[in-house]
């Protein structure tokens, strides 16, 4: 049995499919920003904030900047990780209905 070989080139793990995790990050926080309950400043995550657009809102277009910015953050996978389950709990918590 022959062995294939395999060349390691230092980007580490995370950055084959990288851009597939960036774009469904990116639509799953368009998703967030579009929720008519959305407020930013109900936002619990320290590092989801600090890639959420500050004018966001029903008018908001821009997935398209927020993927070329989640990019150049160079982001690893346990980052990307960490924000799409910070926005799917944000998203769930939104859909809840309130404790008013």
């Amino acid at each position: 049995m022959s062995r294939s070989s395999v060349k390691w080139t230092g980007n580490g793990a995370g950055v084959s499919g990288g851009s597939a995790s960036v774009d469904m990050l990116a639509a799953q926080i368009g998703r967030l920003l579009r929720h008519p309950a959305y407020r930013r400043g109900a936002i619990i995550s320290p590092l989801l904030l600090r890639y959420l657009p500050v004018d966001s809102g029903y008018a908001w277009n821009g997935e398209a900047a927020l993927r070329a910015r989640l990019t150049a953050a160079g982001l690893d996978a346990a980052r990307l990780d960490h924000l799409t389950r910070n926005v799917q709990d944000e998203f769930l918590r939104l859909r809840r209905p309130s404790d008013a």
